[in-house]
């Protein structure tokens, strides 16, 4: 139960930082340490909860400082405007 029931659904870090989008990403396995995830755009990745803990609350949507952070860092785009 690597990030419990508060990360069944993540923002996609492909999504994130490569194209600048927030996009929705399902848990597709929930290891003990690490849970893995794909997104609407076809990306697959794993997120280790061992370090933090699972997160206390959910992970989608997302938080607006993670919205807030990526518009700080000229990261958002036009088009990654809305949160899919």
């Amino acid at each position: 139960m690597a990030g419990g029931p508060n990360a069944e659904h993540v923002a996609c870090t492909t999504c994130m930082w490569e194209a600048s989008q927030i996009t929705k990403a399902a848990r597709l396995a929930e290891g003990i340490e690490t849970d893995f995830y794909r997104c609407e755009q076809g990306h697959e990745f794993g997120i280790d909860w061992d370090h933090g803990g699972p997160p206390k609350e959910p992970q989608w949507p997302p938080a607006t400082e993670l919205v807030e952070a990526l518009k700080s860092q000229g990261r958002w785009t036009q088009n990654a405007g809305t949160v899919r």
